[in-house]
């Protein structure tokens, strides 16, 4: 009897420090660890802003796309004998303005042009005053010239020099050789030819304005954006003007050609 008290004692003893051990174990907390922080994130420059073009001004007002998908420029809405006049008055801004050496001939060529084609120039000339006249009256003859200097400026606009000056040095040859009942038809389909010139000119630009406001968007200082925010809706405009004064063509090295002295105008 004796014997089973101390076995149950000892069993009893022996569940009660298991049961110790257990509950000591399951209640101990483990020691804390260490995490290192993160790194700092590494600082990334912005991409450089946009810039404009072809040595462009960063503000400038670009030709508006009409309803018909050409260009609002003095181009538009003119007849045939009206696109002869103006290619040459493309000819002329070319002669005086295009002075690289690969464009020197571009001034004999308009001279040999004026005298080959004298007598087709003088009839068309004389048709464009007619229209004028019965358009605008008495007045008619100030709003030619008028409308003639904005065609020289057109023409003149100093980021698409070298594209325009290409271009006159291949129509110029073309239109010295040709007869000259030809040169309307001609004059049709050489004046889109540089006009081209320009509104890929007009498309880059307005690829550059819309890269420029998504970085001022994303990269730009609180200053840049309220300044963009205050010119919404605004397009500053800039006047392009002829490099070369008519009249007072500079010489330069390399025995450049002579420069023509007259402009077409009405009373050319």
């Amino acid at each position: 009897m004796a014997r089973m008290a101390l076995s149950r004692a000892i069993t009893l003893a022996a569940t009660v420090g298991l049961t110790t051990l257990i509950a000591a174990c399951g209640g101990a907390k483990p020691a804390p660890i260490a995490v290192a922080p993160p790194p700092p994130p590494v600082p990334v420059a912005p991409p450089r802003m946009p810039s404009p073009p072809s040595n462009a001004v960063s503000a400038m007002a670009i030709p508006m796309l009409r309803a018909d998908g050409l260009r609002d420029t003095p181009m538009r809405d003119i007849d045939d004998n009206e696109k002869l006049w103006y290619f040459r008055a493309a000819f002329n801004v070319a002669a005086l303005n295009c002075q690289n050496p690969q464009h020197y001939r571009i001034a004999d060529d308009y001279n040999q042009f004026l005298k080959t084609h004298k007598r087709e120039l003088d009839r068309v000339n004389k048709v464009v005053e007619e229209k004028y006249r019965k358009r605008y009256g008495t007045g008619y003859a100030r709003i030619r010239d008028t409308e003639n200097t904005q065609v020289y400026n057109f023409f003149a606009f100093p980021p698409v020099k070298g594209d325009f000056c290409d271009a006159a040095l291949v129509l110029g040859q073309e239109a010295v050789a040709l007869p000259s009942k030809d040169l309307v038809t001609f004059s049709v389909r050489a004046l889109p030819t540089l006009e081209g010139v320009f509104d890929r000119f007009y498309a880059s630009y307005e690829s550059y304005q819309s890269d420029l406001q998504k970085w001022i968007a994303l990269y730009g200082s609180p200053e840049m954006r309220a300044a963009q925010a205050a010119q919404a809706g605004t397009s500053p405009t800039v006047q392009p003007a002829l490099g070369t004064a008519p009249g007072n063509a500079a010489p330069t090295s390399n025995n450049p050609p002579v420069l023509p002295t007259v402009l077409p105008s009405s009373g050319d």
